[in-house]
């Protein structure tokens, strides 16, 4: 789990200008790593992964716009704000632990660098993943791993278990925030992401490398 007191990391402001409101998020400490350290702090599970929709949708459409893959009825960008998402969050916000959009990179890219130097690491559930066939079908024609394309109009959020329900219910309720989903939680497997796989298997979900798309914005 993600301690509430800030031990260096990432960290950053979303403000919103329509409520005035301002949502403070650090990359902190993960503690604890075992059912023990649980035990002891009183915490019954550990922080969860939430994601606000579909992933990879930008990435693949620019791919698809360019004419690398002959595909017709191509996945569309999922480039727009964010901010109702950060305050659909509302008086949950002292839940969250990390939030960041899944841009260049994807989701791959913020879950290694969110455990860079942790003593824990993630794993995500592959039948949780919301992934649209358009998007899976491009990855394979590519031979990419779909969890390297960039969303533009994404949340990427890790918050404690207690909320996440709440927190997800409230993004449903929103256009950019329909496909919401739970996809892992915070592991004590230190510096590792670890995708399960339908298959019953796991397979270690790497950094990008490289640039699968020139910077366009």
């Amino acid at each position: 789990m993600l301690s509430h007191t800030r031990a260096g990391g990432c960290h950053g402001d979303v403000d919103s200008r329509a409520k005035k409101t301002k949502l403070r998020y650090t990359a902190v400490m993960f503690l604890p790593t075992t059912r023990e350290e649980m035990d002891r702090l009183g915490w019954d599970a550990l922080d969860v992964i939430l994601v606000s929709g579909t992933l990879g949708d930008h990435g693949a459409a620019v791919l698809a716009a360019r004419g690398q893959v002959p595909v017709l009825n191509g996945p569309r960008s999922d480039t727009g704000p964010v901010q109702y998402l950060v305050q659909a969050i509302g008086e949950h916000a002292s839940s969250i632990r990390f939030m960041r959009d899944p841009t260049r990179g994807g989701l791959a890219a913020v879950l290694n660098e969110m455990i860079d130097g942790q003593a824990v690491g993630i794993r995500i559930e592959e039948d949780a993943l919301p992934l649209s066939p358009e998007v899976q079908a491009i990855a394979e024609l590519m031979g990419l791993d779909p969890l390297h394309l960039p969303s533009e109009g994404r949340i990427v959020a890790v918050c404690a278990p207690e909320a996440a329900d709440t927190i997800l219910n409230a993004w449903r309720t929103l256009p950019e925030g329909r496909g919401a989903r739970r996809i892992g939680q915070v592991s004590g497997e230190a510096g590792r992401v670890i995708l399960m796989t339908l298959a019953g298997g796991k397979r270690l979900v790497d950094q990008p490398r490289g640039e699968l798309l020139p910077r366009i914005c």
